[in-house]
């Protein structure tokens, strides 16, 4: 697998790798701590996977039209950061490590990539 293939398959092994954090994170939050830590830790994750998706489609395919949603996408994450930990009450702890299932993903990556060029 060449190029653009090799591309493509990091990108669905780091949605996957955001998912599986997210769902480790949010039952290991509702196992130790309670449901709205889990809802922080879900909604966190989520937020980093849709974070995920649109920095990658605006710059694997740039328009000027996709760069400037890059603003509306910020104000976007921020409006649901701000409604779960004020409306909702969720603990800001909770909803940033579900924001970091993101980097978790990305070392993960990072761990598959160094035993995958090791064996290649």
């Amino acid at each position: 697998m060449t190029g653009m293939g090799n591309y493509d398959a990091l990108v669905r092994r780091m949605e996957r790798g955001i998912a599986a954090w997210g769902a480790v994170g949010t039952v290991g939050a509702w196992v130790g701590w309670d449901g709205l830590a889990a809802l922080g830790v879900g909604t966190g994750a989520v937020a980093a996977w849709a974070n995920f998706r649109w920095l990658e489609r605006v710059f694997s395919r740039p328009t000027p039209a996709r760069a400037g949603m890059l603003g509306v996408r910020l104000a976007v994450l921020g409006g649901v950061g701000y409604v779960m930990l004020k409306i909702f009450a969720v603990s800001p702890v909770a909803f940033l490590v579900g924001l970091l299932t993101a980097v978790m993903a990305a070392m993960s990556e990072t761990v598959y990539q160094l035993i995958y060029a090791r064996n290649s």
